[in-house]
């Protein structure tokens, strides 16, 4: 039996007495507790599943257009992006840190640690219908095709973490 792992989800106050039944019930289905324990509430783990859940819910999916200019473009940067898109779009909602890429690609760690450094020029000169940032220190720059998070925001080794939502899983999906 795995234990339940718990995060934040805020709720309207009008749905909770609902919601919070079918947890009680679910959970008694799993012959888990219907309620966390203080060691499961750990204030590390809640900041991390909301620095993933912010970063995930601000990441606008690119357009099909785009994604399949990306996905047919030839530079080394490009071709990296793509295998990273592939591997993403797998588990979407998932992340991967650097390492993981690298072991799971076949790419080296400075080859992908290049790509990430290079892709921002490569949007800007080539992607003028990428979603753009709206948030500092951002603004007006082109989203990256994949979700991206710093190891520093999820309490972890200091790599990058990248992942891929369900909308953009699905048009990465329909384009290869």
């Amino acid at each position: 039996m795995m234990a339940t792992t718990w995060v934040l989800l805020p709720v309207p106050q009008e749905d909770y007495d609902e919601l919070r039944h079918m947890v009680d019930f679910r959970q008694q289905q799993r012959g888990e507790s219907s309620a966390p324990s203080a060691e499961e509430l750990q204030g590390k783990q809640l900041a991390v599943n909301a620095a993933l859940r912010a970063a995930f819910d601000e990441h606008k999916a690119w357009p099909a257009s785009a994604l399949a200019r990306l996905a047919a473009s030839t530079t080394a940067t490009t071709l990296r992006f793509s295998q990273v898109m592939d591997l993403c779009s797998e588990s979407p909602g998932s992340v991967f840190s650097t390492e993981e890429i690298a072991e799971r690609t076949g790419m080296s760690v400075n080859e992908w640690r290049a790509a990430c450094r290079k892709i921002g020029a490569h949007l800007r000169k080539h992607y003028p219908d990428a979603p753009h940032w709206d948030r500092e220190p951002y603004i007006g720059e082109p989203m990256w095709p994949l979700v991206n998070i710093s190891g520093r925001r999820l309490k972890v080794r200091d790599q990058l973490y990248v992942g891929v939502t369900q909308e953009q899983a699905k048009r990465w999906k329909s384009i290869r």
